[in-house]
């Protein structure tokens, strides 16, 4: 009976190598932001908020990357969300450069951060504003996890981004009170498996399973 049930996990690993790796199954961009504002933070005004956004449940929805004249882009930019006048407004926009340093941007640490759009020479740039809020100067750091770039994202979505994720930590005026947190960004949102492979590799299991007994 072992030696059946081995021939079949065989047979089924087989199987799905003939099938070829996940694809992406109607991949849609997708992007997360979470933030934390601490009392007296101007852009969060206190609150915690986890939004997921797409171009399905937002008014904008849109990346942009920036080379500067450097090999690779040096900043990475997001317009997302809905404007509303009320509690309902998710609209963000959210600015990571490295223009400053004169390099392009990659995963790593970056301290001593000035506002993007101004950012001085030596300092990265950082900037997030939200629900309509944002400041005129901002000291912070953040931290980049992710950052890919590919041709197939530009085809697809019409910037380079294919993957980025960063936490951060941004103060606004010189103020103390932080707004801290973290943003993820897919042109291709998740790896999902197509339906119809998946059903097929389950269909042949009961057959490969009965083959694999009488074998025995």
């Amino acid at each position: 009976m072992a030696a059946a049930w081995k021939l079949c996990a065989l047979a089924l690993a087989f199987t799905i190598s003939l099938l070829g790796p996940v694809r992406h199954a109607d991949a849609t961009p997708m992007a997360h932001l979470v933030l934390h504002s601490e009392p007296g933070d101007f852009i969060g005004a206190g609150g915690d908020f986890d939004i997921t956004y797409t171009p399905a449940n937002s008014q904008l929805f849109s990346s942009f990357a920036f080379d500067f004249g450097l090999p690779a882009p040096a900043e990475v930019q997001f317009v997302l969300g809905t404007v509303t006048c009320c509690s309902d407004n998710t609209f963000a926009l959210l600015s990571f450069g490295t223009q400053a340093l004169g390099i392009p941007i990659v995963p790593g640490h970056y301290p001593d951060a000035e506002r993007a759009a101004f950012a001085s020479p030596g300092h990265p740039g950082l900037d997030v504003s939200f629900q309509n809020r944002g400041c005129n100067t901002v000291a912070g750091t953040f931290d980049v996890t992710q950052a890919v770039f590919s041709a197939a994202a530009q085809t697809a979505t019409g910037s380079p981004i294919e993957r980025f994720s960063a936490s951060f930590e941004q103060h606004c005026e010189g103020f103390a009170p932080a707004l801290t947190g973290s943003f993820a960004y897919s042109a291709f949102g998740a790896a999902v498996p197509e339906p119809a492979t998946w059903l097929l590799v389950l269909a042949a299991l009961p057959l490969l399973a009965r083959r694999a007994l009488r074998t025995s």
